[in-house]
């Protein structure tokens, strides 16, 4: 489940910014068109093909969303139980890093893209590795923590065989 939808996309980066980030190729998608294929109806007359790119665009705006939240769950999984809360003190934040990284993932070309963009993705990616490392913890709807996931465990564990008992260990230049 995503952390944030198009509509909230459009409220946080508007419909003018939103329309460039998401135009196809033909240029067929406009402002109005856009709100029309959120709301499911359509104003005036639109030619299929306009329908087609209103309707192109959500779907890539859903998708787009769709897998930053994923690549967030990548970082979030170690700490937290997922999936959390949506009353969780943290879903405002998690919907603002969403929406931040979803808006640098449709900005994909020098057109549309800025270093201002670049650079709050960037404390974006670095908020969520610190709450992979624990050195940032989630709070919960009422302040308290939120359930811990274990982590995840890396490494090797100390062998319980006794080697020395197999004339292992003991060589001392033997063959």
């Amino acid at each position: 489940m995503p952390y944030a939808t198009p509509a909230r996309f459009i409220e946080s980066y508007g419909l003018e910014e939103t329309v460039q980030l998401l135009a196809d190729e033909e240029q067929l998608l406009t402002a109005q068109l856009l709100k029309d294929a959120l709301a499911g109806s359509w104003t005036g007359s639109p030619s299929q093909e306009e329908k087609d790119a209103a309707l192109s665009a959500v779907a890539r705006c859903t998708r787009k969303l769709e897998t930053q939240s994923n690549f967030m769950d990548g970082y979030l999984r170690p700490a937290v139980v997922l999936p959390l809360s949506p009353e969780d003190a943290n879903a405002g934040t998690l919907e603002e890093c969403c929406l931040a990284l979803t808006r640098c993932a449709l900005a994909d070309d020098p057109d549309n893209s800025t270093e201002a963009m670049t650079d709050c993705c960037k404390g974006w990616r670095a908020w969520l590795g610190d709450i992979a490392k624990g050195k940032v913890k989630l709070a919960g709807a009422n302040g308290q923590a939120v359930p811990q996931s274990g982590g995840t465990r890396v490494g090797q564990s100390k062998t319980m065989y006794q080697w020395p008992g197999h004339g292992m260990g003991a060589w001392k230049g033997r063959p």
